[in-house]
């Protein structure tokens, strides 16, 4: 009854009906009239598919389903056990809080901006006094603001993620070059991991250079972060005729297995790293993830615990 409900449907009118019949806009699933057939010829079912349909009374609805091949006693007919979830009222909730997310991070940036110049007007006056203790406390007050600026970089990344609004600005680029800026600077920047990077890349690839500089410095801090009694971090660049693969490896705590799954996700942590008490808000590899797609590449993890991890991703050359 609560199914009938919710989408506004005649109980009598349902019985020998295609679900296909109750949609409005039937163009919104193309795939899942094979998906539904692929579990019935191929017993290959469906976990969580996530789909927007318009529902003739209802209206447009966020769906969650699953469906399962069964056989019944007594039936010759294989049968679908479909499962439907709707989440259009949480998928609601997640866009108004992401708007805010995003309208907080714009509007906290100005005025950190203008902190920043003050402190910096403030940090010039002070080296003509030669006040050690005035410049002392100054270069904390940045070292905080630069913190708290990296926080909304990685809000305001999420929140574009989040809502389509990654854009990228694509050019040629060179990227035995650009590793080498991004090694360059972290081998000037810490002293606890010697980084070593082999292979090239014959020829320059369409990307969006700040944005996969970006993915590389989150990689190259999350293993010099994760591999704390290591000091070595390698990095190996690989290419075949469709794609190149760039990986990241380290020599620290690892990810469990059951976890391995789940470390894209927004605001998850592993365990092993709650444990260590490093620090983080878990927005990092989901960020990476989603800029990776946004080129069209893929990013995937292998990694055993307490033997360290090998981050890979591959973007395509055309």
């Amino acid at each position: 009854m609560h199914f009938f409900k919710r989408f506004k449907i005649n109980k009598k009118g349902i019985y020998g009906k295609s679900i296909f019949d109750f949609s409005v806009k039937r163009k919104e699933i193309p795939n899942l009239k094979k998906l539904l057939s692929d579990v019935l010829v191929k017993n290959i079912p469906v976990d969580e598919l996530e789909l927007t349909h318009t529902f003739e009374k209802a209206g447009e609805k966020t769906l969650i389903l699953g469906a399962r091949r069964i056989v019944l006693d007594g039936y010759k007919t294989k049968l679908i056990l479909l499962s439907i979830e709707d989440i259009s009222e949480r998928k609601k909730k997640e866009a108004h809080k992401d708007d805010f997310v995003g309208y907080v991070t714009h509007e906290l940036k100005t005025p950190l901006t203008s902190l920043s110049m003050f402190v910096q007007i403030l940090t010039g006056y002070h080296k003509k006094t030669d006040d050690k203790k005035s410049l002392f406390l100054l270069e904390k007050a940045a070292t905080q603001i630069e913190r708290l600026t990296k926080l909304l970089d990685s809000f305001s990344g999420v929140y574009k993620a989040q809502n389509g609004k990654l854009e990228l600005q694509k050019e040629k680029v060179d990227v035995n070059k650009l590793m080498r800026e991004v090694v360059e600077t972290f081998q000037y920047t810490q002293n606890t991991h010697e980084i070593k990077h082999t292979g090239t890349i014959k020829k320059q690839i369409l990307i969006d250079k700040e944005r996969i500089y970006e993915v590389l410095v989150n990689l190259l801090t999350n293993a010099i972060k994760y591999s704390p009694d290591s000091d070595k971090i390698n990095i190996k660049l690989t290419e075949d005729d469709k794609k190149i693969t760039i990986s990241v490896q380290d020599f620290g705590f690892g990810i469990p297995q059951d976890e391995k799954e789940m470390v894209f996700e927004r605001f998850f942590r592993v365990k092993s790293k709650e444990e260590n008490k490093i620090k983080g808000l878990g927005l990092g590899l989901y960020l990476v993830n989603e800029i990776i797609k946004a080129h069209k590449g893929k990013l995937w993890v292998e990694s055993r615990e307490g033997q360290g991890s090998i981050f890979y991703f591959s973007l395509p050359k055309k």
